[in-house]
């Protein structure tokens, strides 16, 4: 028997039958585990998550909704007639999963544990993109479970079924009802797919950006790129890198006062952009936000990098090249919109 559940499998936890319908698998740094959906005989739900210990030996915890409110914020709290201590949190993605799993691929996920004083009983907020969802758990005996060979193929063909009628029902009602609607949109929401919205793929384009060098964050092997600006000034080169993903900025970083550092920041969704000025040169250092997250294993180009992170981290927003991108972005949505195009945030 494999060490991962399959859909239909059939298993016991104290002496009640379950079948296995959904699972999706983590991954944070090297620890990868698995929660999958089971439902018993009578149609309840739970969650069963999986996970080795520091010795490769399998622990089992029992998962159900909890929809009692939580303060994030504390480190300690009383619900069910337990005291709960923060025990953990972090981000992991999704690795895998099967079913139907609301995720995606790579999709993260940031989590919260809290946990009783002999770690028998969980509270669990799992934070994603759209939703947040709060579960309460218990940790399960190994001898409490007992996982069989068995397959319920008729549970797995009957999931396959309802799923394939299910498509073809919408299809057919998405056919008559909104093939019409969506031809209308087509042609402006095109317009939208095609906005640039990355500091990277724009500088790698433009002949005034030099390629320098790459550096390397030993720990998650994530890479920042760092260009030469034609421009003379950090003023222009800011302003040049919003004028061309316009649409794309979502906050701007002024320098930190304290310092003699002259730097500017540019986040989009998935990136940040340092832009300095080093020995009378105009450098852009840009990489995805992975990159800057983890700095332990982190390196720096020439002498001043430290200020490319805590820039990242600051709060210090820009107002002068805030304005100036909120000016860009908007002009860049009229010039579209004028053209037919639509106006969306994407992804």
């Amino acid at each position: 028997m494999e060490e991962k559940l399959k859909k239909g499998q059939i298993l016991y936890i104290n002496n009640e039958k379950y079948i296995v319908i959904n699972m999706i698998e983590y991954k944070e740094d090297t620890w990868i585990w698995q929660e999958y959906e089971i439902k018993n005989e009578i149609n309840q739900h739970k969650w069963i998550c999986v996970e080795d210990d520091e010795y490769g030996k399998k622990e089992y915890s029992i998962y159900t909704p909890y929809y009692g409110s939580i303060n994030e914020n504390e480190q300690s709290i009383f619900t069910n007639g337990r005291n709960y201590e923060l025990y953990e949190k972090g981000s992991a993605v999704v690795k895998n999963y099967f079913g139907n799993a609301d995720v995606d691929l790579y999709e993260k996920c940031d989590y919260i544990d809290y946990m009783t004083k002999d770690e028998n009983y969980v509270i669990s907020i799992e934070k994603w993109e759209d939703e947040v969802e709060k579960s309460q758990g218990v940790y399960i005996d190994n001898t409490r479970i007992k996982i069989t060979d068995q397959i319920d193929y008729q549970k797995v063909e009957k999931d396959r079924s309802q799923v394939r009628n299910s498509k073809y029902i919408s299809f057919i009602v998405y056919a008559i009802f909104f093939i019409p609607m969506i031809l209308g949109m087509v042609i402006p929401m095109l317009s939208d797919l095609f906005v640039n919205k990355s500091i990277q793929k724009y500088i790698e384009k433009q002949t005034k950006y030099t390629y320098v060098t790459s550096v390397t964050n030993n720990v998650n092997k994530k890479k920042a790129k760092v260009y030469k600006s034609s421009y003379a000034t950090i003023d222009e080169t800011v302003k040049d890198i919003i004028d061309g993903v316009p649409e794309g900025i979502t906050d701007t970083i002024d320098s930190d006062p304290n310092t003699d550092e002259d730097g500017i920041g540019l986040h989009t969704k998935k990136e940040f952009a340092y832009i300095y000025l080093e020995d009378g040169v105009v450098y852009v250092q840009v990489s995805e936000k992975e990159y800057v997250s983890n700095t332990g294993g982190s390196t720096y180009h020439r002498r001043h990098h430290s200020y490319f992170y805590s820039t990242y981290n600051s709060n210090r927003k820009s107002t002068t090249y805030s304005n100036y991108s909120n000016s860009a972005r908007q002009q860049s949505i009229n010039s579209r919109t004028t053209s037919g195009g639509g106006t969306s945030s994407g992804k």
